[in-house]
């Protein structure tokens, strides 16, 4: 590394000299507090890799996420869809869009095209965060013993894990009821399971464990595979909005969460904890 590399912070600005080239990096910078802390580590190659946005894509997703002329690529193919387009939106806002680019590498792996091209569009209709390790959060009611509402059958209390094979699972969309683990957003909720005691759940689901997501109700539901049932509900109007603010997950930038939670539970934050 070049012996010119130097910087100076002014405020929340940083000067910086990097191979000889001049930088100026501010808060809205979508690497600025891992640049900081590369700085502390005194640790250039790192400074030089951030600092370019489109090397510190490739470096974070170990070369399989690029981007290149505010286009990405997924193992050197375009992918143009509303994920993508928003997280370029989100990077040249200067949001942080690590939990983004890991819910792509792991929406990436699932092994349907129909799920991997309609489970964001889904999530984007519902409002549902990203988790910052790439995971999804859903919802799903259950009967006041935490028993499945279809069948009275299935533990669904907090810290639940259920499974089923894969090829057992609807992948049909046009059937709207059907064999899987079922899931929904928030607007899903007032059209079924309407009785006294019934609770919602909060899930934590893989994207790559999504099997289909049907087409009535505006794409509000879906079924999978697997999901981890991590958060229940309080019973009040206002839950919902509070429940993603609290320590059951720490994703920074949804339509319910805060900066501050994302600082606070970063990429390790611990689930399971009940709302």
């Amino acid at each position: 590394m070049n012996d010119t590399n130097a910087f100076l912070k002014q405020g929340k600005n940083l000067i910086l000299v990097v191979d000889n080239k001049s930088h100026t990096v501010n808060d809205q910078h979508p690497f600025y507090d891992e640049i900081v802390e590369a700085l502390k580590n005194d640790d250039w190659f790192l400074v030089a890799d951030l600092v370019e946005v489109k090397k510190a894509m490739a470096t974070f997703s170990d070369g399989q996420v690029t981007v290149e002329d505010d286009e990405i690529t997924w193992n050197g193919k375009p992918l143009v869809n509303t994920l993508t387009e928003r997280i370029l939106s989100m990077m040249r806002e200067g949001f942080s869009i690590n939990p983004m680019v890991l819910f792509l590498q792991n929406l990436m792996q699932n092994p349907s095209k129909r799920a991997v091209d309609e489970l964001y569009l889904f999530m984007e209709a519902g409002n549902l965060p990203i988790t910052p390790d790439g995971y999804l959060l859903a919802f799903k009611k259950v009967r006041s013993d935490y028993k499945d509402i279809h069948s009275g059958t299935f533990d669904n209390s907090v810290g639940q894990i259920l499974e089923m094979p894969r090829n057992e699972v609807d992948d049909n969309r046009e059937i709207e009821c059907s064999q899987g683990l079922h899931f929904c957003s928030q607007s899903y909720l007032p059209q079924f399971g309407s009785s006294p005691g019934n609770r919602v759940m909060i899930l934590k689901i893989h994207p790559a464990d999504v099997v289909s997501i049907p087409k009535d109700y505006n794409n509000s539901k879906g079924r999978t595979c697997r999901y981890e049932v991590i958060g229940e509900l309080e019973n009040n109007p206002d839950s919902i909005k509070t429940a993603f603010q609290k320590s059951v997950q720490g994703n920074a930038y949804n339509s319910y969460g805060n900066e501050s939670a994302y600082d606070e539970w970063g990429q390790t934050g611990e689930w399971g904890d009940a709302v």
